[in-house]
């Protein structure tokens, strides 16, 4: 789910195509190391038929534009204004959510941490009274450990935002992408 509505975030900032989109969400989520192409589009697809995006026009050489529905800007304020979605924060999606949230301007990112850090440190209450076995207390250790590197990534994300607020906001590149997916025979038919 991070990777659509680390989409709805970006497109909080305006409308954008498909290969933008996917440079600028990992551009902002440098910890990924790719994200296919075939994903993008499904996900803008799967995003459509939620009715979560719109046609926003195409671009001068005929790439479809995306923007936000009214449903959409809602989801994407939700996912830009929250914590983890349950009590077992993941560690890409908490890194997406940060990362993407403190890269658009006007967003503060805050409150995610917050939810994060509140998540991760109940976690490693919950796992200190669980170790009951040699296998379990090896377990509970790791992921006790995960928690407190978590935990020390947010303060560090934190305090950076504290001293420099929009320290870590980018505007969208001016750069274009070179590929985009191309509006197929059948919809230039219809829309001529």
């Amino acid at each position: 789910m991070s990777v659509q509505n680390g989409f709805l975030a970006l497109l909080t900032q305006g409308p954008a195509y498909g290969s933008q989109l996917q440079s600028e969400f990992l551009c902002r989520a440098a910890h990924r190391r790719q994200l296919n192409p075939g994903q993008v589009y499904s996900t803008l697809d799967r995003m459509s038929d939620q009715g979560l995006v719109a046609s926003a026009g195409a671009t001068d050489d005929g790439l479809p534009l995306y923007a936000l529905t009214e449903t959409g800007q809602a989801a994407a304020s939700d996912w830009l204004t929250a914590g983890p979605a349950d009590g077992r924060p993941d560690w890409d999606e908490m890194q997406d959510q940060v990362l993407i949230a403190a890269s658009l301007d006007g967003i503060d990112a805050r409150a995610i941490i917050d939810g994060y850090r509140a998540a991760y440190a109940e976690r490693i209450r919950y796992l200190s009274h669980e170790a009951d076995s040699r296998a379990l207390l090896a377990a509970n250790r790791a992921a006790e450990l995960g928690a407190k590197a978590a935990i020390e990534w947010l303060d560090e994300v934190a305090a950076t935002l504290a001293a420099q607020p929009g320290a870590l906001v980018q505007h969208r590149s001016p750069e274009r992408p070179r590929r985009g997916r191309r509006p197929s025979a059948e919809a230039t038919a219809t829309s001529e």
